[in-house]
């Protein structure tokens, strides 16, 4: 029974004794008296009857007052009490009772305080002793979790229906655009969102035949973003030799293949299109040696078709390369380096290989290059030695600098320029030494940057230079900034939706799963205003729950463009302005990868019902429909509390202990609603919910009750 029933249940009781004693006593006064005195009785009572009912509405309201400060100071105090001692013992320990009411509430509640203190100082002993114990084995996590972020290879690690356990950055990175950008990699998701269904399928049922070696089977396979996959399963087994999981190493290999089909349609052309002309030079070369007497005519015809096929298979050879040729080791040992640090490994190289002294003389060192440092170090001790033999060069400068969309390494001396067919002389000739990559003159390493070479006077005219074009490696641009908002706003309105609890596709099927084994995805938007039917998406941010744990690393973070200008008013709760959406995908690209990203989890949301509208009403455009089970933090803290009245997401935040941070972002507050879901399970665990039907039924009953409580207020 609520404590409003209980209160007006003990007001109507108390009058209905007090009548009943009044009646009692008008019983027994009348029995004593003679018919004479009941009538003047009678006349006295029936014209002071509004007065006796004046004065029993008065009665009822000083009843009711003194059983509201009874209830004040020993129904509500003691209630508050329970609830905040529980939310001590589950959720939040930091938090301490403010001692108030009646004395014996205050001297409960700081006993209770000081049970709140020594349960707090046990804990803290309890958990450095769990802590001082598991060191060993922590370290041994943190040494495995530093092993697999630092490894380049893409390594998961999955149980044997395919669910992923574990995973590295490398792995994450590789996979992020599959499936539109939503990020299929995450724990507990299924490694069949990625590669083939039948393929892995294969593979597992080959690991399964191989109990007795155990060997890794090896695969290629392509996945939905066109990419093919060199895929390494090896099995992990159980205690009995049953198969319990693999392990899954992926490697890109679809540059190298189409790599490797270039060279093949390379060395096609040069098989197909020389066979001809070999064959005729074969046969006049073997008539020449064989007929020894022949007439100078003839054999000067001979001589003419060994030299006319000879030119075309030149030409032959010249065209396969111009078609194919460049293709030849492209891109196979570039890397991103920092222009600085090229400097200075260039000026290191031309002092010790060329015997040259060298400097750096200003420039951009700032700027991120993609290039082979070896080989743009070989080509430059190259000029370097050669202006030192034949001009007598022995001071240059070394610069950077950007030229467009290129960036410029320079070599500079005081004296004439090099003439253009000395330096295209320079450039076929070969390097001192090879290094590792398939460049093995300047010309290559031209080839091998997509850049050019070329000589010219400096700007003083006193001095010469060679430039050498290289590409960039600029790092991305940062976002522009956001605004921070002027004030603290006001919240959204509560937003109510009576479809919210009814019977969606899924949550039949995992009602009666615990609530603590589901994975969830909690989420928040941001829109143009306040109005579903006439305001527009613009961010939707998310973040998984999965086993209990909040996984920072996966998340979803997109701003969307709206078709239409945001609302001031919103504008100063968000600060997306309209540099920030332009350019950013509409909402039929955005929310169909949001709901890849939610496939198979629980919905949790503050005021859920308010972004579920704007996901509705999106449906003719997306053609994506929400089935999932939804979870409302704000109904749920109904739940738990029912005794409050402020359920706003600072409110429930502040009572949990939950640091407020990154609010009014849709990640910040998707990341601040998980951490309150999190200890808002433990509270109604404490309750005896712990099935999803449980927890829904419960807030299905709140729901409803807030809603007619709404009604009403505002009717």
């Amino acid at each position: 029974m609520s404590t409003r029933l209980k209160f007006v249940a003990a007001v109507a009781a108390l009058f209905v004794y007090m009548l009943a004693a009044l009646a009692l006593l008008w019983i027994a006064v009348g029995a004593d008296l003679s018919s004479e005195e009941r009538a003047v009785l009678d006349r006295v009572v029936s014209r002071e009857a509004s007065l006796a009912a004046f004065c029993a509405v008065l009665f009822l309201i000083g009843l009711a007052f003194l059983v509201s400060v009874f209830f004040k100071h020993y129904v509500h105090a003691p209630r508050r009490l329970a609830r905040e001692a529980e939310l001590i013992a589950t959720a939040n320990p930091a938090h301490r009772l403010e001692p108030s009411g009646a004395s014996e509430t205050r001297e409960l509640a700081s006993a209770i305080n000081k049970l709140a203190v020594a349960l707090h100082t046990a804990r803290e002993q309890v958990g450095t002793q769990i802590a001082d114990a598991k060191s060993e084995l922590e370290d041994e996590r943190n040494r495995l979790a530093a092993l697999m972020s630092e490894l380049t290879l893409a390594v998961l690690v999955c149980n044997a229906e395919g669910r992923i356990l574990l995973y590295n950055a490398a792995a994450k990175e590789l996979l992020a655009h599959e499936g539109g950008g939503s990020g299929l990699v995450g724990l507990g998701r299924s490694i069949f969102g990625i590669l083939d269904r039948s393929l892995m399928g294969h593979a597992i049922e080959r690991m399964g035949e191989a109990a007795d070696d155990g060997r890794a089977v090896h695969l290629t396979a392509s996945t939905g973003g066109g990419r093919l996959l060199r895929c390494g399963l090896a099995p992990v087994r159980d205690h009995g030799g049953e198969l319990s999981g693999f392990v899954l190493t992926l490697e890109d290999v679809t540059r190298a293949a189409e790599e490797s089909a270039r060279r093949e349609a390379l060395l096609r052309s040069l098989t197909e299109g020389t066979r001809a002309a070999v064959g005729n030079i074969r046969a006049a070369v073997e008539s020449l040696l064989q007929y020894q007497e022949m007439q100078p005519s003839e054999r000067s015809r001979f001589l003419e078709i060994v030299r006319d096929e000879a030119l075309t298979l030149s030409d032959q050879v010249s065209r396969a390369m111009r078609d194919h040729g460049a293709q030849l080791g492209v891109g196979s040992t570039l890397a991103d380096v920092l222009g600085r640090d090229l400097l200075s490994a260039a000026r290191r190289r031309l002092e010790r290989d060329a015997g040259v002294h060298a400097d750096i003389a200003g420039g951009e060192g700032d700027l991120w290059l993609r290039v082979d440092s070896y080989a743009v170090m070989l080509a430059l001790a190259h000029l370097a030695r050669r202006l030192h033999a034949e001009l007598g060069r022995e001071r240059f400068s070394v610069v950077l600098r950007r030229a467009g969309r290129h960036a410029a390494l320079e070599l500079h001396w005081r004296g004439a320029p090099v003439a253009e067919e000395t330096l295209r002389a320079w450039a076929a000739e070969p390097l001192a030494e090879h290094g590792p990559g398939a460049a093995t003159t300047l010309a290559d390493v031209v080839v091998q940057h997509g850049g050019e070479v070329w000589g010219e006077v400096d700007d003083d005219g006193r001095s010469a230079m060679v430039k050498l074009l290289l590409p960039f490696a600029e790092p991305a641009a940062a976002p522009p900034a956001r605004p921070q908002p002027a004030e603290a706003p006001a919240e959204r309105p509560e937003f109510y939706d009576f479809d919210l609890f009814g019977k969606r596709e899924r949550a039949l099927e995992w009602d009666g799963a615990e609530l603590r084994t589901l994975p969830f995805t909690v989420f928040d938007t941001e829109t143009t205003g306040l109005s579903p039917t006439e305001d527009e998406l613009i961010s939707i941010g998310a973040v998984r729950i999965v086993n209990c744990r909040l996984l920072r690393s996966e998340t979803f973070d997109q701003l969307i463009e709206p078709g239409r200008p945001v609302r001031p008013e919103s504008l100063v709760v968000h600060g997306i302005s309209a540099q920030l959406l332009e350019g950013q995908p509409r909402v039929e690209e955005v929310l169909p990868r949001f709901a890849q990203f939610a496939e198979d989890t629980v919905l949790v949301g503050h005021n859920v019902a308010f972004d579920l509208r704007f996901f509705e009403l999106e449906e003719g455009r997306t053609g994506v429909t929400f089935t999932h089970p939804v979870l409302d933090t704000l109904v749920l803290s109904a739940v738990v509390h029912p005794d409050e009245r402020d359920h706003s997401l600072e409110a429930v935040a502040e009572r949990l202990g939950v640091s407020v941070v990154g609010r009014h972002t849709a990640l910040g507050d998707a990341i601040l609603t998980g951490e309150i879901f999190l200890k808002q399970m433990r509270l109604l665990e404490e309750q005896g919910l712990v099935t999803l039907g449980q927890v829904r039924e419960a807030a299905r009953r709140t729901y409803l009750a807030r809603v007619s409580e709404s009604l009403y207020t505002r009717g």
